[in-house]
């Protein structure tokens, strides 16, 4: 999003670090307005797979609203936010190709098993809402069986490439974290552990279920990357009583002094071991390479060639281009 002070100009386009701005964006200091697509200003990955002719499939990835046109199929960030009443005039903006609309019904009206909300609310807790706002909509939890459901519906599509985002596990960490973790807090109750200490854990094990299911369809010339952009830590006791005061009490995980994210690469080309420390900017092009692409010298990351073996890097140099263009 960018932000504006007290609603006018000019914008403000990344918030500060440790000085407590969402609780500005919350008492109606900072006015945010989110972005859309249309605002991008470098092409995203799938948009230079796509012009390469390599069929692409996108679910769910922030600022794909409005769904662009792409070689393969697109689902926006926007699908799970829709309301029945709202599918006849906002779906076909949100999902790429049009003859994928019924597709995307389908997958709207079906429930995963395991069905994350399920997981979240059968010990009777509500499924967390947006980070640090209980009261938005829609909920990220609600987002990730919209994601399984409909990476499910269009699997006998051919795509090369195929992108899902799950930000369940960000919200569920971020207002379930003391439960999982209670001696982090000291005020955690034994009926509370009973009730949600394992929604954690269960989670996790939803997105297992997700990622054992690609795997068992991998080809030989297949590669699955999972990865998480940042990990999570307690909220420190100062931040607890901000939170409190801007209502948020139930909010026990933060991203601000967190332990790195991390990268899984599996498949038949994958070397075994533990690379280097890298950078979430080293992802494009390494999927560029991956393809038999060349990465943009304008691009900020490298092409992590050490994840695959030597056989496949043998006949593989790292190619570079200009740019892709903007």
């Amino acid at each position: 999003a960018s932000y504006r002070v007290l609603g006018v100009s000019p914008p403000i386009t990344l918030l500060p670090d440790y000085s407590f701005a969402q609780a500005l964006i919350r008492f109606g200091f900072l006015w945010e307005e989110p972005h859309t697509a249309e605002d991008l200003t470098a092409r995203p990955l799938w948009n230079v797979l796509s012009d390469q002719g390599v069929p692409v499939g996108v679910i769910g990835w922030p600022l794909t609203q409005p769904a662009s046109p792409v070689r393969g199929y697109l689902v926006s960030d926007r699908l799970h936010r829709l309301t029945p009443a709202e599918l006849d005039i906002d779906l076909p903006s949100s999902v790429w190709p049009p003859s994928m609309l019924e597709t995307a019904r389908l997958g709207l009206s079906t429930t995963p098993d395991p069905d994350p909300v399920a997981l979240v609310s059968v010990l009777g807790a509500a499924p967390p809402a947006g980070d640090y706002d209980v009261a938005s909509d829609p909920m990220p939890v609600v987002a990730d069986r919209v994601h399984a459901a409909l990476l499910a519906a269009f699997a006998t599509i051919p795509a090369r490439f195929v992108a899902v985002r799950f930000p369940g596990v960000d919200a569920v960490g971020h207002y379930f974290l003391r439960y999982a973790a209670p001696s982090s807090f000291g005020d955690v109750s034994d009926e509370e552990r009973r009730r949600y200490g394992r929604i954690l854990e269960q989670y996790y094990g939803f997105l297992d279920t997700q990622v054992g299911r690609v795997i068992d369809t991998l080809g030989p010339d297949d590669v699955l990357l999972v990865v998480s952009a940042f990990g999570m830590e307690p909220v420190s006791p100062g931040k607890r009583l901000l939170e409190r005061m801007v209502g948020n009490a139930a909010v026990s995980g933060t991203h601000e002094r967190a332990p790195d994210g991390f990268l899984l690469a599996y498949g038949a080309q994958v070397q075994p071991g533990r690379p280097p420390r890298g950078s979430v900017l080293d992802l494009a092009p390494t999927v560029l390479y991956f393809f038999g692409l060349p990465a943009g010298r304008d691009m900020e990351g490298f092409a992590r060639t050490e994840l695959f073996r030597g056989a496949f890097t043998a006949e593989r140099p790292v190619t570079y281009i200009p740019s892709y263009g903007r």
